[in-house]
């Protein structure tokens, strides 16, 4: 077992600059060592939303939990935060994790990848049969098709949608 990765760090709370007198948070970790060389692991093991920008060293994911992470060699932030409490269990836990998958490193592949750009909002629109139906419940397919961009699991919602003519043009 190696000595873990992260063993030195501050966490701070900030207002989000484009949101004064939000409710929430972003956390910001500032970390002594470099995580670079654990960020292709984090690629490939982390579960939900991600996208990894090895030239430039930043991993973005968004958890199952809908929190978002960005990853970079010497910092980490996450959003939204609601409370110190919250920020430091959550803090707590992604630097276990980062620590985990350093310490089993040598069994993970690691993903060089990251996604492909979310498809155009268009180019959704011209799979759709564009009737405004609202069979989807949407007001219409434009509205179904932005809806769609960004969570693929509404795809199910339109029954005139084909699953492998979306697959194709998102994969």
């Amino acid at each position: 077992m190696s000595p873990p990765l992260i063993q030195r760090y501050t966490m701070n709370l900030a207002t989000p600059e484009c949101s004064p007198g939000s409710e929430w948070y972003r956390a910001f970790i500032a970390l002594e060592n470099d995580i670079a060389g654990v960020l292709p692991y984090l690629n490939a093991a982390l579960k939900g939303r991600l996208d990894y920008n090895h030239k430039a060293g930043i991993l973005l994911w968004e958890s199952e939990d809908r929190k978002r992470y960005a990853f970079r060699p010497h910092e980490i932030a996450i959003a939204p935060i609601f409370s110190r409490e919250e920020a430091q269990t959550l803090t707590d836990s992604i630097v276990g994790t980062i620590n985990d998958v350093w310490d089993r490193r040598g069994e993970i592949k690691p993903n060089l990848e990251g996604k492909k750009a979310l498809p155009n909002v268009l180019d959704i629109l011209r799979l759709l049969p564009r009737t405004n139906c609202k069979e989807c419940g949407s007001p219409t397919c434009m509205a179904f098709a932005a809806v769609l961009r960004s969570d693929s699991a509404q795809l199910s919602r339109c029954p005139y949608l084909s699953e492998d003519a979306y697959l194709k043009l998102v994969s």
